[in-house]
This record gives C-alpha cells, sequence and structure tokens, in this order.
C-alpha cells in the first residue's frame, strides 16, 4: 500500500490530542507515518507525543523551539517519506476511512491532489450530516480559479502527492499560511479531484486562532493578498487574475469581520485599524460588489461600508446565539 505522511503541528493541545491522534492512528488505511511536531508547548503535549510514539512504531516526534505553524508543518515535511502528505490539526479529528477514502480518490481520478469536504464542530460529539456522494475533477488553471472562487484554503482538506510539494513551503512566521502554500501546490498539480463528502472536524475552539481577538499577526492576511498579487501579475489569464485581486482586496474586510465579532488585543489600536480598514474597503468597494462573492457578504461589506455601528451590535448578536447553541 501506498505510505501517507500525515502531519499534526501541536502547541499546547494537551487537551485535545489524544481525540486527535486517535483518530489518526485508527485509520482503515494503515500504512501511515505520522509525524508529531511538538513546536516549544508548555503544557503536557510534549510527553503525549512521547507516549505516542513509544506505542505506534508509525509515530515520529519532532521537539523543536516554538516556530509558529509554519515553521512546525515545515520541520516535518522536510523529514516526511510518504508517497502521500496530509495535515491535521491538533485540536481536529477526522473520520476513520479519510484517508483511504482520498487515496482512493487520487487513484482512480489519477490526481496529483484529492480533496473532501468538512464541517465546522463545536462538540465532541459532532456527528457528519450524509449526502448523495459527487465528485468532480478540475485540470490545469482550472484547479486556481477553483481555489479562489470557493475562498477555501484549509491545507488539511487536501492529500496532496508528494512530486507538487517538493519545492513549496510554507512562509515561516506568518499566520493565514495556508493560503499562499494552497496556491504553490495546486499551481504544481496537474489534476485535482474533489467529493463533497465530509470527512475532517474543523473543531471552532473558542481559544483558537480562530475565534481569538485580531492581533498585530493576523495582519499576515493582507500579506498573503499581496503574495498573491505578486504571483498572479503576469498569469496571462483575467479570470484568474481578477480572482486573486478579490481575494486581496477582501482580506481588509475579513479583518474586520474578525475584530466585529471577537474584539482586538490590546497590541493593536482599535480606533486606528478600523479606521485602516474601513479605509481599505471604501476603496476597493466597487471592485467587490463587482466581483463574484456571495450576496450575503456583499450585503455584510455595504454595512462596514456605510453603517459599521449596526454590524458591529449585529455580529455580537450572532455570536452569542451561535455559542448558546454550541
Amino acid at each position: 500500500m501506498a505510505l501517507i505522511t500525515v502531519i499534526v503541528p501541536i502547541y499546547n493541545s494537551a487537551a485535545y490530542l489524544d481525540r486527535c491522534l486517535k483518530t489518526v492512528l485508527n485509520q482503515t488505511h494503515t500504512e501511515l507515518e505520522i509525524i508529531l511536531v511538538n513546536d516549544g508547548s508548555t503544557d503536557s503535549s510534549p510527553e503525549l507525543c512521547d507516549r505516542y510514539a513509544e506505542s505506534d512504531s508509525r509515530v515520529r516526534v519532532i521537539h523543536q523551539e516554538n516556530k509558529g505553524l509554519s515553521g512546525a508543518r515545515n520541520a516535518a515535511l522536510e523529514i516526511a517519506a510518504g508517497d502521500y502528505i496530509g495535515f491535521v490539526d491538533s485540536d481536529d479529528w477526522i473520520e476513520p476511512d479519510m484517508y483511504a477514502y482520498l487515496l482512493g480518490l487520487l487513484q482512480s481520478h489519477q490526481a496529483d491532489i484529492a480533496e473532501i469536504s468538512y464541517e465546522i464542530a463545536h462538540a465532541a460529539d459532532h456527528r457528519m450530516r450524509t449526502s448523495p456522494e459527487v465528485i468532480k475533477t478540475f485540470a490545469g488553471e482550472e484547479i486556481l480559479i477553483r481555489f479562489f472562487e470557493n475562498n477555501e484554503f484549509g491545507v488539511w482538506m487536501r492529500l496532496y502527492s508528494r512530486q507538487v510539494l517538493e519545492d513549496v513551503r510554507f512562509d515561516l512566521g506568518r499566520i493565514n499560511e495556508d493560503v499562499v502554500f494552497g496556491y504553490l501546490a495546486l499551481n504544481n498539480a496537474e489534476q485535482l479531484v474533489f467529493s463533497n463528502q465530509p470527512k475532517y472536524h474543523y473543531f471552532s475552539n473558542p481559544r483558537g486562532i480562530s475565534e481569538s481577538p485580531l492581533r498585530k499577526r493576523d495582519r499576515d492576511l493582507l500579506y498573503a493578498g499581496q503574495r498573491l498579487d505578486e504571483l498572479t501579475a503576469d498569469i496571462g489569464n483575467d479570470r484568474l487574475r481578477k480572482l486573486a485581486l478579490t481575494k486581496k482586496h477582501r482580506s481588509p474586510f475579513t479583518l474586520l469581520v474578525k475584530m466585529t465579532l471577537f474584539g482586538c488585543s490590546a497590541e493593536l489600536d482599535e480606533a486606528e485599524i478600523r479606521r485602516e480598514l474601513r479605509a481599505d474597503i471604501r476603496k476597493n468597494y466597487r471592485f467587490l460588489m463587482a466581483s463574484r462573492i456571495p450576496i450575503n457578504r456583499k450585503i455584510l461589506l455595504t454595512g462596514c461600508r456605510f453603517c459599521y455601528p449596526l454590524v458591529r451590535f449585529a455580529g455580537r448578536a450572532y455570536l452569542v446565539i451561535i455559542r448558546a447553541r454550541a
């Protein structure tokens, strides 16, 4: 059987690590190399990693000083031996057949990258919804067009053939690292196969990156947008170029929404950041309204442009309701 390397970056994840790793170790595809990267954890994560390595020969552990998610994933990529490579975040978990299913897609469609769907989980008892299977294939620049149009950038959604990642690494010291990495990896692929079947539980962790107050390093999303602008400057495909610019100009809007929902950290001047982000939104408002983004996002964008206090009130109310249901 083909060897699959599963990379799990870990930083202070002791509360969730057992749940995550049990689902990786219990995959129906058993030919696995599981690389755990303890990225300078200060809780009991290092001991848990070593315990798993002692109990299962498929597990390898890297202990390193804290370098962030990008540095942890890069360290594992340097030693990965698998024919195929996947990623799982340490507070998430996966369905038992996820990698067998992804590998089957790759082999049956002779693709370089296979992608499945995911669901956001607010609790450990989350159960996937069932739906009829839909499989689609994409080739050439269609792969990148779909990448931008779906606006889904998580690397954990995909299983990559080793070849497409040979010259691709995450930008060290950056967050929102999936965006540029995903573009570069997909740009190396000749064919991608996608299934609508959800196999990945993305845990909405109130203490995680996705639901934390806006911080200085969240501005790396603006950097990612700039990099996509540079990478597509001479692409020769007008549709792809416009989609890259849409991602770039949408980034300030995304950060403003995050700040609206989760607040702003003490390291930033909230009023100044709000003025800066709203200025960018005003500058690119017409471009974004003419772009192919969902109508609900355009409504929210218009609210941020013309009536931000109302958006802020509605956002806080929405968050209270969602957390009450969890």
